[in-house]
């Protein structure tokens, strides 16, 4: 039971609202302000993903009409007005595709090196420096190639790595090391299945090397 009086309590809640009144009105304010602006961050946001989306479609009827320059010129709209989207990186993976059948394989490069360059933390780009790897490769840079391929075990690209920088040791002659490389990746069943010219470079490798050591000892 109380012992105040309702004056007194009335006059305690008036000497407490002069004391905390205007924190709280200012609280309420700046409250109400975040959330409008979350929700105003935060409707942007979804717009942003949207226009995104919907010029990234616009780009795969595009790339199926034909008209590359179009198609080229909508990719590059794509990288630069959704910079940090996720359909700006795969708008470039469909270039980088485009560009690898028409045999125009510095452009590929131009594409995937924008994804590795503008998204290096994103889990897309590994799969960009697979790729590019494998171009240059075809462009006679295999250091290049081994520069994209030191990827961590747990990455789940491990195994295609090893065999990507097999291959890149071949052009560069280094057959221990591609001998190597390539047994890595044998380890991956997977990859070992869907590869079966790998056992055959095993193989021949451990041929060239047991005849260049013989031909060494009996020297």
């Amino acid at each position: 039971m109380s012992y105040e009086t309702e004056e007194q309590q009335l006059e305690r809640l008036k000497d407490w609202w002069k004391e905390n009144g205007t924190s709280l009105i200012v609280g309420a304010v700046l409250g109400l302000s975040g959330f409008a602006g979350w929700k105003y961050w935060n409707e942007q946001k979804v717009q942003y993903q949207a226009d995104a989306s919907d010029l990234y479609n616009q780009i795969i009827a595009i790339q199926s009409s034909g008209d590359l320059k179009l198609f080229n010129e909508k990719v590059e709209d794509s990288r630069n007005q959704f910079p940090d989207s996720t359909y700006a990186i795969l708008a470039s993976f469909v270039q980088a595709k485009k560009a690898v059948e028409t045999n125009e394989l510095d452009k590929a490069s131009e594409s995937l090196n924008w994804i590795i360059s503008n998204h290096a933390d994103h889990d897309l780009a590994v799969v960009a420096k697979m790729r590019l790897a494998r171009i240059y490769l075809q462009q006679d840079k295999a250091n290049e190639a081994l520069s994209l391929l030191d990827v961590t075990e747990d990455s789940g690209y491990f195994a295609l790595a090893n065999l990507t920088k097999g291959d890149a040791f071949m052009i560069l002659n280094k057959k221990r090391d591609a001998l190597l490389a390539y047994q890595e990746a044998a380890k991956d069943y997977e990859l070992t299945m869907s590869n079966p010219a790998l056992q055959l470079k095993i193989d021949e490798l451990n041929g060239m090397i047991e005849k260049e050591v013989s031909e060494v000892i009996e020297q």
